[in-house]
């Protein structure tokens, strides 16, 4: 909430600057009462290349507060996708996620990462033999590059996910820490789907 705060006064300030070059430099009356009519060209260039850069940042502080979100990884646990210290931008909004999809998630302990959701709202997952299976299928794709194993410590199998629910893998199965360690993640715990 805190951000969210100084993002709406990052935004109400550019607002008010972008306001003060379009009426109080625009409508000043010593200027007016010169023979050029205003400012010269070359301070109407000023002004407009100004109101520009102002807009632009106006824009985008509603971009990335609102609508894109930017995360930096911290783990190798999406290995070969992403490794420890790419940049992903994800978009905050999107709330229709599918098996496949990568997504930006909060883990338990506070930090941000990136997770391949395997399993969705109403699905059963069940680990063995270094397999995932979904709905009694094998899990398919291109991104599981070694065994999906249970953790001895983590949760039991086979699992059901309630309404709002999601099951998450890092692609590097072995070392990655995910829905096996503390479970199905929530809606509210999705910071957004990847873009990138």
């Amino acid at each position: 909430m805190k951000t969210l705060n100084i993002k709406c006064a990052v935004f109400f300030f550019l607002s008010a600057c972008y306001n003060k070059f379009d009426l109080s430099l625009w409508g000043r009356g010593d200027m007016a009462s010169r023979n050029t009519g205003g400012y010269d060209r070359e301070h109407r260039g000023l002004i407009r290349r100004i109101r520009i850069v102002v807009g632009i940042l106006m824009l985008a502080v509603v971009m990335f507060s609102m609508i894109l979100g930017v995360a930096s990884l911290r783990d190798d646990d999406m290995r070969p996708t992403y490794k420890n210290g790419s940049v992903v931008v994800y978009l905050r909004l999107s709330r229709n996620v599918r098996r496949g999809d990568l997504v930006c998630l909060r883990l338990p302990d506070g930090s941000v990462a990136v997770r391949r959701v395997v399993a969705v709202s109403g699905d059963s997952v069940d680990i063995r033999s270094g397999i995932a299976y979904i709905n009694g299928i094998a899990e398919r794709g291109s991104y599981s590059f070694t065994r999906t194993d249970p953790r001895p410590d983590g949760i039991s199998f086979p699992l059901i996910l309630h309404q709002g629910e999601y099951f998450v893998l890092g692609d590097a199965r072995e070392d990655a820490v995910d829905s096996r360690d503390f479970g199905p993640v929530r809606t509210e715990d999705l910071l957004g789907k990847v873009l990138s």
